[in-house]
C-alpha cells in the first residue's frame, strides 16, 4: 500500500502575467481595457440604424451614455476576474472618451 493521494491535486489555471484586464460586458461582448473603445463605436454606430426600424425608443445615446453604468448597456466590472486587480474606471475613460 502507498501513501500517495487517491485523486490527482487540483489542477490550477496558469497565472496571467500581463492581463488587458476584462471590464465588462457589452451586447453580449466581453470587454477589455484595449478593445472598449472598439466595442463602444460599434455600438454607437448601430444606434441610427435601431432609430431609423423603430428599434430605439428616444435619441441615440453618445458614447459616454453607452459605457456609463447606470444606463444598463455596458456591464461593468469593479475587479478583473482574472488577475483581481481593481479597475480604475476614471483611468479606462480618460484614456477612452
Amino acid at each position: 500500500m502507498t501513501n500517495k493521494a487517491q485523486k490527482p491535486a487540483l489542477l490550477k489555471a496558469p497565472v496571467i502575467s500581463s492581463c488587458d484586464c476584462l471590464v465588462g460586458f457589452i451586447s453580449g461582448e466581453t470587454v477589455s481595457k484595449s478593445t472598449i473603445d472598439y466595442e463602444v463605436t460599434r455600438i454607437f454606430n448601430m444606434m441610427p440604424q435601431y432609430q431609423e426600424y423603430g428599434m430605439l425608443k428616444g435619441k441615440p445615446l453618445t458614447k459616454k451614455e453607452i459605457v456609463d453604468n447606470r444606463r444598463g448597456y455596458l456591464s461593468r466590472f469593479t475587479y478583473c476576474p482574472y488577475c483581481g486587480k481593481k479597475v480604475n474606471w476614471k483611468q479606462v475613460l480618460s484614456n477612452y472618451l
